[in-house]
């Protein structure tokens, strides 16, 4: 029982992950900020974010982008496509952090190398919101449009900014320390992306469980997992995003305060369950502890 409860607890602290990337993305920029010029003394602003490195929060700012890289390394999407889009974001957040500008003067190699990573490190994570992200149901809830909306949005606001930030460096020939063009821009960029996975993460309109009554009057449902409610609500975000409409069940309206996950039953439409089945069939594996006789309650999709 026990492996299975911590098992339980690692899924629904998945959904917090997203949620802490995007926070990591918003509070960056103003971090970095404030902690030059209160905690090390700067003077004045810096004219980019990545300037930064050389300053005393060079550990903040390689430790952030590090953090990001490696969730995008671990992330499991639901296709090939959000692992290699994933994956390639993880790469080339690593040469932001690892491959630091200049601090003055003109770029070296490794500065390029440094520009040219986060260049690709941004827009690979744009394409995901924007593409990859607005994958939906042949039947979205309303929220899951109001999502959607966000996530193109945003997508948009990285690329745009990206896009001024290029032309800003093509026609300048100097770095202009003077000017915050380019960090505001950076700053848009972060915080675009932050809200972005704080939307993936269910922050931002998050869909409603349907109570026991609605579920009832829905035709063609069949019940394809019961398990604890971290574990059934992560399942029927991940069908969510695959385009298949997903319904929990549950006995109680109030869930649980620091006790044991409760069970709940969750249902698909019949017309969705080849579509559902590898998720599932993957789902239902892992909640089987050590062979006992929970295939009974959970393999109801393999019937």
């Amino acid at each position: 029982m026990m492996k299975s409860d911590d098992h339980t607890v690692h899924i629904y602290s998945y959904l917090s992950l997203r949620k802490a990337v995007g926070w990591i993305g918003i509070l960056l920029p103003f971090v970095l900020v404030t902690g030059h010029c209160l905690i090390f003394g700067g003077d004045k602003v810096l004219h980019n974010l990545s300037v930064y490195y050389h300053t005393g929060m060079r550990d903040i700012f390689v430790g952030a982008i590090c953090a990001i890289a490696l969730f995008l390394f671990f992330y499991k999407g639901y296709d090939r496509w959000d692992n290699i889009a994933a994956n390639l974001a993880g790469f080339f957040a690593l040469g932001i952090a690892f491959f630091p500008t200049v601090k003055e003067g003109p770029w070296d190699w490794i500065a390029k190398v440094h520009f040219y990573s986060a260049g690709s490190f941004f827009v690979i994570l744009a394409l995901i919101s924007f593409f990859l992200f607005t994958r939906g149901e042949k039947r979205p809830t309303g929220r899951k449009l109001k999502r959607n909306i966000i996530y193109r949005a945003c997508g948009i606001i990285m690329l745009v900014s990206l896009a001024c930030i290029e032309t800003y460096f093509l026609l300048s020939k100097e770095n202009h320390e003077d000017s915050r063009f380019v960090l505001i821009l950076e700053t848009i960029t972060l915080m675009a992306f932050g809200i972005s996975w704080l939307t993936k993460g269910g922050t931002l309109y998050p869909d409603k469980i349907k109570s026991q009554e609605t579920m009832e009057k829905e035709e063609n449902l069949i019940k394809v997992f019961t398990g604890p409610e971290p574990t059934a609500m992560l399942l029927m975000k991940m069908l969510e995003e695959t385009g298949v409409k997903s319904l929990i069940k549950n006995d109680s309206i109030l869930g649980y305060i620091g006790a044991v996950p409760e069970v709940m039953d969750l249902y698909i439409f019949e017309e969705d369950l080849e579509k559902a089945r590898p998720l599932i069939d993957e789902m239902n594996k892992q909640q089987e502890p050590e062979g006992t006789d929970d295939q009974g309650e959970s393999g109801e999709a393999k019937e």
